[in-house]
């Protein structure tokens, strides 16, 4: 049997809005929509059979009429691609949703109900899938028999939240015994923001894409979708990075600064060496590490507004450590600083772990305000 080439996304939330950018509601949202658009134009370009979109295309069931004219639009001009959407929990399929008031062009599949298939003869294969139709689904959708065409490749697209056991969930309970007895060549997951690898059930492989483009630090680094081809004890899936932008937690180990300008400087290299394409473009939550001398404590205000002259969004947080010499040598000067430093590592040496931590903590900021004013963002 011949291989059929399908792509596989879900979890757009167009219509969303993306945390941390100056202009989050309207940037974001059309970033979002960008990216749907980027996968019609990887289907045209790798010549696709199957677009399976497991669900959540949308934020909300209703989105506005402008929005919804451009997406079955831009589906329209895929005709040789067949596009399956299973609607979830965010867009379900409910009355007066996007997926019931409009009518689509012939190449798409829009599941509204239970499980339901659509067979192509021409490509040989059955395709299956399921909607919500409501903000939530405790009963499974695929609960009842299948009937799997055995002379076809056999998909299913669906929105779902795989649980163990007896496990309960509002969100279409799927476990891996009803995966292992579907008989699906390939079940293609949405629901699940961050992405999975190729698993198998039996006979059958699966997968959660994830999200294609994050909208916030819980949903971090690279996004994307799921491309290749299946067929029956076969699945080829490579993973396509697709984010416009990414959210990013980093680590700058400081050690070998003694400023805050060389600190800002050490971590805007660092940035534009590990991401040279979008180092401006992504969100980023940094941790200062490594040890310092005593003589030195990071301004995270000052850093955090220089790298924003170059950024769209910087929160640094410090977590260094204080070197021990340098704080037994200040330990020993007959001064106020002297024997503050002195107290305080005394405190630390008998404290348990937590206390300790805070010790540390207090020693840093008392340094720092040995030095200049310690501001409340600081504590």
């Amino acid at each position: 049997m011949d291989s059929i080439k399908i792509l596989h996304c879900a979890d757009f939330h167009i219509g969303a809005s993306r945390s941390g950018l100056k202009n989050s509601l309207k940037s974001g949202s059309a970033e979002i929509k960008n990216t749907f658009f980027k996968v019609l134009d990887l289907c045209k370009a790798e010549s696709v059979d199957f677009l399976l979109i497991a669900g959540d295309l949308f934020d909300t069931p209703f989105p506005d009429n402008e929005t919804a004219t451009e997406i079955i639009h831009a589906m329209s001009q895929l005709s040789d691609t067949v596009i399956a959407i299973s609607p979830g929990n965010h867009d379900c399929a409910c009355p007066g949703s996007f997926y019931l008031k409009n009518s689509f062009p012939e190449n798409v599949v829009v599941f509204t109900s239970f499980a339901e298939y659509f067979d192509f003869p021409d490509k040989k294969t059955r395709l299956f899938g399921a909607a919500f139709t409501d903000r939530f689904e405790r009963i499974p959708l695929l609960s009842q028999k299948l009937e799997i065409h055995h002379e076809f490749t056999n998909l299913c697209v669906l929105h779902g939240d795989i649980v163990s056991g007896l496990a309960e969930s509002e969100y279409n309970p799927i476990t891996q015994n009803s995966i292992k007895e579907s008989g699906f060549d390939y079940l293609a997951l949405g629901h699940i923001h961050k992405r999975s690898e190729i698993k198998r059930s039996g006979d059958t492989f699966f997968s959660y894409c994830g999200c294609p483009d994050g909208k916030g630090f819980d949903e971090d680094g690279s996004r994307g979708i799921y491309l290749g081809t299946i067929k029956k004890g076969h699945c080829d899936l490579s993973y396509v990075e697709l984010s416009s932008r990414q959210y990013l937690f980093v680590k700058t180990d400081i050690s070998d600064c003694d400023t805050s300008a060389a600190v800002s400087s050490k971590i805007l290299a660092q940035l534009k060496n590990e991401y040279p394409d979008t180092f401006e473009k992504n969100l980023y939550r940094i941790s200062l590490t490594g040890e310092i001398g005593g003589g030195f404590s990071p301004n995270i205000s000052q850093i955090e507004t220089t790298l924003s002259e170059n950024l769209e969004y910087v929160k640094v947080q410090d977590l260094t450590e204080l070197r021990l010499e340098n704080l037994e040598k200040i330990a020993n000067e007959s001064t106020l600083r002297g024997i503050f430093v002195q107290k305080m590592l005394e405190l630390s040496k008998n404290a348990d772990s937590d206390d300790a931590a805070l010790c540390r903590k207090a020693l840093k900021l008392g340094l720092r305000a040995f030095e200049s004013e310690v501001s409340l963002s600081d504590n």
